[in-house]
């Protein structure tokens, strides 16, 4: 992220770590409340279903989509994203490939398997090398890798659209 950490340390009395990232604050984005592209040429306003297990990392999931504008519904495994889906109206799904239970590429052949269109972004920090194939055969979209940025997530969402925009035509 190109920070630094560094450690003072005295046998006997103590450590102290610092640790120094550059954050800074995202500019305020206006966009529209559908799933369009706004003036600026990025994806507009979006309701999103994140399936995400681990509770740190949809906390930053949900903080760099709300950056980008968008509103997200955050459910923890598959049973909870199928129900969730049955509740409310989600325009794009971000799911992570190892979940418990239902995994993530179960979760998408059961989606497609009952009629689900939205878009699907699969989220994973694997790195074997056929994570894409895998993903298409089970009917999702796009794949983003685990770390993430706003503009590795942003990208990903909109690929995710023209690749269900493809498939739709």
């Amino acid at each position: 992220m190109g920070g630094t950490i560094s450690v003072t340390s005295v046998p006997g009395e103590g450590s102290v770590f610092n640790v120094d990232l550059p954050i800074y604050e995202a500019p305020t984005i206006h966009t529209r409340t559908h799933a369009t592209h706004g003036p600026s040429g990025r994806i507009a306003a979006m309701d999103v279903l994140l399936v995400e297990d681990d509770a740190t990392i949809a906390e930053v999931i949900v903080a760099l989509l709300a950056r980008l504008g968008h509103r997200a519904t955050h459910v923890v495994n598959g049973l909870a994203a199928l129900a969730e889906l049955k509740a409310a109206r989600h325009e794009i799904a971000l799911i992570d490939l190892d979940l418990p239970g239902i995994d993530g590429l179960q979760l998408a052949r059961l989606l497609r398997a009952g009629g689900h269109l939205l878009p699907l972004v699969a989220v994973t920090a694997r790195s074997v090398g056929d994570e894409e194939a895998q993903i298409r055969a089970a009917g999702m979209d796009a794949l983003l890798r685990k770390p993430l940025t706003s503009d590795m997530l942003g990208h990903a969402i909109a690929a995710a659209i023209a690749g269900r925009s493809e498939a739709a035509a």
